[in-house]
C-alpha cells in the first residue's frame, strides 16, 4: 500500500481550496500540440494538392463554417493530409498564430472531453466553466468571434457519437459543431464517411487511393531508383491498390534491400518493383483487400528482419500492438528484466530491444515520435519523452490478446509511484499523460483479462486506477470515476471488500462523487472506507484517517455542521498524536475545521485555528503560494463577518493582488476575492469603487457561467444593494 500513499496528500491538499470547486490544473497537462514528428518533410505530398489547397482555403477569409470531414481506409493518408495541413497553416501565418492551431487525438475516449476543455482554456475560458456542460455554448461562440485564423484538428474519430457529447453532432450540437468565423477551420479524420452521421453541418472530403501515376511516385520517393523503372512503379502501384501506407512500407522495404551488399542478398528478397509484384501475386487470393496488401507486405519486411538477425521483431511488435492505440514509451514499459521471463522474449538484453525498435521503426512498421501527452519536454531528456506508435491497420493486423498478460505486468511495474510519481503531483503529470491512456486501455480489456492469473489481473487494476487518479488530478473526475467503479469491484472479486487496496479505491470513487456533486453517494462511500479500515486495522491507520477527514469535508458541504466538526477534531488530534503539528495532513485537518468553525459562527476559534496555519504555511511555503494565499483569504473573510472592515479590506486587497499575479483577473479565486472586496468597499460607503469591481465580477461570471448560477446571482444582489443605499 506504500504506493496508496498520494491519495492522503493529493486530496488532504485539494481539500484547502476552500473558494473554488476542484481545479483541472494548468492547460499543459493535456497537449494540444499536433505531432509533427510524424510529418515527413523529405516526401512532398502527392495527389492532395488540390484538396489541400481547398481546406487552407476556409483559414483565409472564406470558412463556411461547416466541419469538413476526411474520410477514407485506414492508411490512406488522412492524418498524413492533417499534418499538412497543419504544416502549411504554420508556413503561411507564422509562429504568431502558433497557438491557434489544436490538434486533438480522439483515438483515446477517455482523453478526448479534456482536449476540447483544454482548448476552452486556451481561449481564455474561466476555470468554473470549462469544468461545467455549458463550456460548449461559450467555446463556439468564443470561436466564431475569433479575430484571427485558427485550425482545429480532431484525428482518429473511430464512431462519430464520440462527438455528440451533451447534444448531437448531426443537429450542430456537439462537442465539435459548425461556428460562423470567416477565417477558421475545424477537420475531422475517420475511417466512417456516411453521410447520415455528420448532418448537413458536415462537408465530406473522401480520402482515396492514389491514382496510379501519383501512387507510382510515392513509391519511387521512397525506394530510390535502383528499384526499377516507372513502368514497374506502376504496375507495383496499381498491385497496392494505391493506398499510401502500402505504397510506404513497400518503398522503405525496397530501399532497405538494394542498400544492402550482394552478398548478403538472398535470391528470394525483392529488390525490384517488378520482383516485389511477382511476390504478392504468389499469395492465394489474387484480388486482395487492402489490408491484405498491408499484410502480405508487412509480412516481407518482418522476413527481411529475422533473416538479418532480429529473431524478437515479430513478437515485439505483437507486443507493442497490444498497447494502446496512442504512443507506447518504451523506455518506461518495456523493461527487459520482466520481458525475459516471457516466452518468446529469451535472451533480449537492453542493447537488442534498442537494436529491434530501430529496425523496426527502419522498415516503417514503427514510428517514433515523441509523447504526445508532454507539451513541454525542455525539462525531459530525450529518453524520457520518445515513445513509439504503431500505425493503426498494422496495430489491428498485429494485435493478439495472447500478450495482454504481458502488457499488464509491464505496466502494473510502470506505474507504481516509484517509477512514475505520484499521479496527483503536477511534476509528474508529463510522464503520466503517457501511461495513462494505457492503464485505461486494461480496465476496458478488464473482460479478456478476467480468465488469466489473479497476479495479472491485480496489475492491471493497479495500472488502471493509476490512471484514473491522473484524470481526477486534470479535473475530469466523471470519468475517472467510472474507473474508479470498475476497479472497485474488480478488487471485490479478487481480493475481497476489507483488502486495503479495495478501500482505497473505494476512497477514490468517493472523491470523484463529491467533486461532481454526489454528495449522498460520496457521504456512504467514504464512510464505508472509514469504517472498513477501523475495523480491520484501527482508528489510527493513516488511510483511515484520510477517509474520515475526506468525510468530514463531505458533511460540512451537505450542511451537517456538527458532525463535520466531530470527525474533523476527532481526525486533527490523531494526526497531531501521530505526525506532529507542522504535519501537511495536521495542517489540512486544522483547516478543514476551522473552516466549519467559521461556518458555526464560532469565529474566535476559527481565527486562532486559520492564524496557526498560516504561520506554518508561510514559514514553509511563503506569503505568495496558492496554499497559503486560501488561508489569508479565509481570515479576511473572517474578519469581514466579523464587521472588522478596515483590517478585511486590507487584508482582502492585497490577497486580490497577490492572486490576479500568479493566477490571472479571472480566474475563480481570483473572482471570490474580488466579490468579497467589493462587498467590503460597499459597507465602507466606497461605493464607486464597489460598483467598479462588483460590475467586473458579474460580468465575468455572467459570460462564463451563466445568469442562473448561485455566484453570479449573489453578485447582482451586491450590486442592487449598491443601487438601494444610494437610494
Amino acid at each position: 500500500m506504500a504506493q496508496h500513499s498520494a491519495v492522503a496528500a493529493g486530496r488532504l491538499e485539494v481539500g484547502q481550496l476552500v473558494v473554488a470547486g476542484p481545479s483541472a490544473g494548468p492547460s499543459g497537462v493535456l497537449t494540444l500540440a499536433a505531432p509533427m514528428g510524424l510529418r515527413h518533410p523529405g516526401r512532398p505530398i502527392r495527389g492532395r494538392v488540390g484538396l489541400l489547397g481547398e481546406l487552407l482555403r476556409h483559414c483565409t477569409g472564406d470558412a463556411d463554417g461547416r466541419l469538413h470531414v476526411l474520410h477514407g481506409l485506414s492508411g490512406s493518408g488522412k492524418t498524413t493530409l492533417a499534418l499538412e495541413v497543419v504544416h502549411e497553416f504554420q508556413a503561411q501565418f507564422g509562429v504568431t498564430f502558433g497557438h491557434c492551431v489544436w490538434w486533438i487525438d480522439a483515438r483515446q475516449c477517455a482523453l478526448f472531453e479534456g482536449g476540447l476543455r483544454a482548448v476552452a482554456r486556451r481561449l481564455g475560458i474561466s476555470e468554473d466553466l470549462v469544468e461545467a456542460e455549458g463550456v460548449l455554448d461559450v467555446l463556439w461562440h468564443r470561436l466564431s468571434q475569433m479575430p484571427w485564423p485558427w485550425l482545429l484538428v480532431v484525428d482518429g474519430v473511430e464512431d462519430p457519437a464520440l462527438l455528440d457529447g451533451p447534444g448531437r453532432v448531426t443537429a450542430g450540437t456537439g462537442w465539435v459543431r459548425p461556428h460562423s468565423c470567416a477565417h477558421g477551420l475545424v477537420l475531422v479524420t475517420t475511417c466512417d464517411g456516411m453521410a447520415e452521421l455528420w448532418g448537413s453541418g458536415a462537408v465530406l472530403h473522401p480520402v482515396l487511393p492514389l491514382a496510379e501515376g501519383d501512387a507510382a511516385r510515392v513509391l519511387l520517393d521512397h525506394a530510390g531508383p535502383r528499384a526499377g523503372t516507372w513502368s514497374g512503379a506502376v504496375r507495383l502501384a496499381r498491385r497496392l491498390g494505391g493506398l499510401p501506407l502500402a505504397l510506404r512500407m513497400a518503398g522503405v522495404y525496397l530501399a532497405e534491400v538494394n542498400g544492402m551488399p550482394d552478398s548478403f542478398r538472398e535470391a528470394d528478397m525483392p529488390a525490384e518493383f517488378d520482383v516485389f509484384v511477382g511476390a504478392l501475386e504468389r499469395s492465394a487470393d489474387a484480388d486482395l483487400h487492402p489490408a491484405q496488401v498491408i499484410a502480405e507486405t508487412w509480412q516481407l519486411a518482418l522476413g527481411l528482419l529475422e533473416r538479418r538477425g532480429f529473431r524478437h521483431a515479430r513478437i515485439l511488435l505483437e507486443l507493442l500492438s497490444a498497447f494502446a492505440d496512442t504512443p507506447v514509451p518504451y523506455s518506461r514499459v518495456l523493461r527487459t528484466s520482466l520481458l525475459n521471463t516471457q516466452p518468446g522474449f529469451e535472451g533480449i538484453d537492453g542493447a537488442a530491444l534498442w537494436r529491434t525498435l530501430r529496425a523496426l521503426a527502419a522498415l516503417s512498421l514503427i514510428d517514433f515520435c515523441p509523447g504526445q501527452g508532454i507539451e513541454d519536454a525542455q525539462s525531459q531528456s530525450s529518453q524520457e519523452t520518445a515513445c513509439v506508435r504503431v500505425h493503426p491497420l498494422i496495430r489491428d493486423l498485429s494485435r493478439s490478446e495472447r500478450h495482454l498478460a504481458v502488457v499488464a505486468a509491464l505496466l502494473g511495474q510502470a506505474c507504481r509511484v516509484q517509477e512514475a510519481g505520484k499521479p496527483e503531483e503536477t511534476d509528474a503529470w508529463p510522464v503520466w499523460s503517457m501511461l495513462a491512456p494505457h492503464g485505461l486501455e486494461l480496465v476496458e480489456q478488464e473482460a479478456a483479462l478476467a480468465g488469466m492469473p489473479d497476479g495479472i489481473q491485480v496489475a492491471a487494476a493497479q495500472a488502471g486506477e493509476m490512471a484514473a487518479r491522473y484524470l481526477q488530478a486534470r479535473g475530469l473526475s466523471r470519468q475517472a470515476g467510472a474507473v474508479f467503479e470498475i476497479v472497485v469491484l474488480w478488487r471485490t472479486r479478487l481480493l475481497g471488500p476489507l483488502n486495503e487496496e479495495t478501500l482505497t479505491a473505494q476512497h477514490n470513487l468517493a472523491a470523484t462523487l463529491h467533486d461532481t456533486g454526489d454528495l449522498v453517494r460520496a457521504e456512504a462511500t467514504y464512510r464505508r472506507a472509514w469504517q472498513g479500515h477501523c475495523n480491520e486495522r484501527g482508528p489510527d491507520f493513516p488511510h483511515g484517517l484520510t477517509a474520515r477527514h475526506e468525510l468530514g469535508r463531505v458533511l460540512n458541504d451537505m450542511g451537517r455542521l456538527q458532525e463535520a466538526e466531530e470527525h474533523l477534531t476527532e481526525v486533527l488530534r490523531a494526526r497531531q498524536r501521530l505526525q506532529g503539528e507542522d504535519h501537511g495532513h495536521t495542517l489540512s485537518a486544522r483547516h478543514e475545521r476551522a473552516r466549519v468553525l467559521h461556518s458555526l459562527g464560532r469565529w474566535e476559534e476559527a481565527g486562532e485555528e486559520y492564524r496557526k496555519v498560516l504561520q506554518i504555511r508561510t514559514r514553509a511555503l511563503g506569503q505568495g503560494h496558492s496554499r497559503t494565499l486560501t488561508v489569508r483569504h479565509n481570515l479576511a473573510c473572517l474578519a469581514q463577518d466579523e464587521g472588522r472592515l478596515e483590517s478585511a479590506l486590507q487584508r482582502l486587497r492585497s490577497v486580490h493582488d497577490a492572486r490576479t499575479q500568479l493566477l490571472g483577473p479571472t480566474h475563480p479565486q481570483t473572482l471570490a476575492t474580488a466579490y468579497r472586496l467589493g462587498c467590503t468597499l460597499r459597507d465602507l460607503g466606497d461605493s464607486a469603487q464597489a460598483q467598479q469591481l462588483l460590475q467586473q465580477v458579474h460580468e465575468e461570471l455572467s459570460s462564463t457561467l451563466g445568469s442562473g448560477h448561485a455566484h453570479v446571482l449573489r453578485a447582482q444582489q451586491a450590486l442592487h444593494s449598491l443601487g438601494s443605499a444610494a437610494d
